[in-house]
């Protein structure tokens, strides 16, 4: 069956239309990836270091994120430098130049890194 003139003249014309919708298409597909994909890549922001009150000098707690491997997380460091290891929380202690702090700041399996420090307690006595 054979379209008349004006349908065909249409059907032309949408088919003509269709490679500048898809490279229109595809441009804005390579400019939205060129947008977005960067986030997906953008290196995860450093672990701020907690502070404490009275701090022993270059010694710092780290905790890690749940399922993240603790053993994984220690070997890279003199084993002699790890102080404490727990399970009740995913972390340890111990002593730590400036640069591994700045390593553990930047490891995406620390939750948390804090300054290891004097902690003191009162209490009231009364009589």
């Amino acid at each position: 069956m054979e379209l008349p003139n004006s349908s065909a003249s249409k059907l032309h014309h949408i088919l003509a239309c269709i490679p500048g919708i898809t490279d229109m298409f595809v441009n804005n597909l390579v400019i939205l990836a060129l947008c977005v994909l960067p986030a997906f890549s953008a290196p995860s922001p450093l672990v701020m270091v907690q502070k404490a009150n009275e701090p022993v000098a270059g010694r710092h707690i780290v905790v890690l994120k749940e399922g993240a491997n603790r053993q994984a997380n220690t070997d890279p460091f003199d084993p002699s430098s790890i102080t404490h290891e727990w399970d009740l929380i995913n972390g340890f202690a111990g002593s730590f130049t400036e640069a591994e702090v700045e390593t553990l700041r930047s490891n995406p399996d620390v939750l948390s890194i804090e300054e290891d420090g004097v902690v003191r307690t009162q209490t009231t006595v009364t009589q």
